[in-house]
C-alpha cells in the first residue's frame, strides 16, 4: 500500500494528463472533482488516521460511522462503487444535517425554520443530477479513485516480487 504522500503526487502529476481528454470547457469541473476526490474523498477515508480522514478536521467525526462499518480495502477500494457510495454518504450526511437543523430551528429559531424550508434539498439534489458540470465533478472523483487503487494495487505487486 502507498503512502498517502505517494498518492497525493501521483494523482497531481496525472491530473494534466486526465485534462488532456476532457472537454475545455469542463476543466474546472472535472478539476474540482478530482482534486475533491484526491485529496477528501480518497478510497482511504476509511481509516481514521489516514490523510484524507484528518484533512477533515473538526468535520472528522461525521466520517466514524462510514469508518465503523467499511473496513480497509473493502468497499471503498471497488472502482466506481466505492465513489458512489462515498458521494451517496456525503447526500445522506448533508440530508440528515438538513433535518436536524431544520428540527431544531422549530423550536429555538423560527426565522431560520423559515429560510430552510425554502431550501428543499430534494429539489436541489434533483436539479444538480441533471447538470454536466455535476456528472464532470463526479467523474474527476472517480478517476481520481481509480488512480489511487491503481497505485495499491501496482505497490502491492512490487512488494511480493
Amino acid at each position: 500500500m502507498a503512502l498517502g504522500r505517494k498518492h497525493d503526487y501521483i494523482n497531481l502529476l496525472a491530473l494534466p494528463f486526465c485534462l488532456y481528454y476532457m472537454p475545455k470547457e469542463f476543466y474546472l469541473p472535472f478539476t474540482a472533482g478530482y482534486l475533491f476526490g484526491t485529496f477528501f474523498l480518497s478510497p482511504d477515508i476509511d481509516l481514521s488516521h489516514s490523510k484524507p480522514a484528518r484533512r477533515w478536521r473538526g468535520l472528522g467525526f461525521f466520517w466514524r460511522p462510514y469508518q465503523c462499518f467499511s473496513k480497509h480495502r473493502g468497499l471503498s477500494h471497488i472502482p466506481l462503487l466505492g465513489t458512489f457510495v462515498r458521494l451517496g454518504y456525503t447526500v445522506l450526511l448533508s440530508l440528515f444535517l438538513y433535518f436536524t437543523l431544520l428540527g431544531f430551528s422549530r423550536y429555538y429559531a423560527p426565522t431560520l425554520m423559515e429560510v430552510l424550508i425554502s431550501l428543499d434539498p430534494l429539489e436541489l439534489f434533483s436539479h444538480l443530477a441533471n447538470r454536466e458540470e455535476v456528472f464532470y465533478f463526479a467523474l474527476g472523483v472517480v478517476v481520481s479513485e481509480i488512480f489511487h487503487i491503481a497505485l495499491d494495487l501496482l505497490t502491492t505487486l512490487l512488494r511480493r516480487f
